[in-house]
């Protein structure tokens, strides 16, 4: 009598494994993203720039009304014991056109101090939001 020892799956079955596994991976690996994107566009110092954006005139001539933040936000965040920094650039866009919202900020106590804040528009040209 000769047995046979079965090594893995094989046929459709390994197929239907090997499919669950990337979607398992790509789904883990798209929610960490998500989140740390999430994170950036929901922080205090990102909420501020985009509402003081939002109401400067000359951002809402170029881009229209109302401004829809991207999802592709860059740079880093660090908070702590009531310091902060943030570095961080994310798409804007509006009915008449798009941009990046551009934030450099330091924190010492509650308050956020702007050292850069401005859109770069998409066709060229750049609104300074701290003047």
């Amino acid at each position: 009598m000769v047995i046979r020892r079965r090594r893995g799956c094989s046929g459709p079955l390994a197929l239907l494994v090997s499919a669950l596994a990337c979607v398992l991976i790509v789904a883990c690996v798209g929610g960490g993203v998500y989140a740390i994107f999430g994170v950036l566009r929901g922080s205090d110092v990102v909420q501020e720039a985009l509402a003081r954006a939002e109401r400067d005139p000359r951002v809402t001539d170029a881009l229209g009304t109302p401004l829809e933040p991207g999802w592709w936000v860059t740079g880093s965040l660090k908070t702590g014991n009531g310091r902060g920094s943030a570095d961080v650039t994310m798409p804007i866009s509006g009915p008449r056109g798009s941009g990046r919202l551009i934030v450099r900020a330091f924190r010492e106590g509650a308050e956020w101090d702007y050292t850069r804040l401005e859109v770069e528009l998409d066709g060229g040209g750049r609104i300074n939001l701290l003047r």
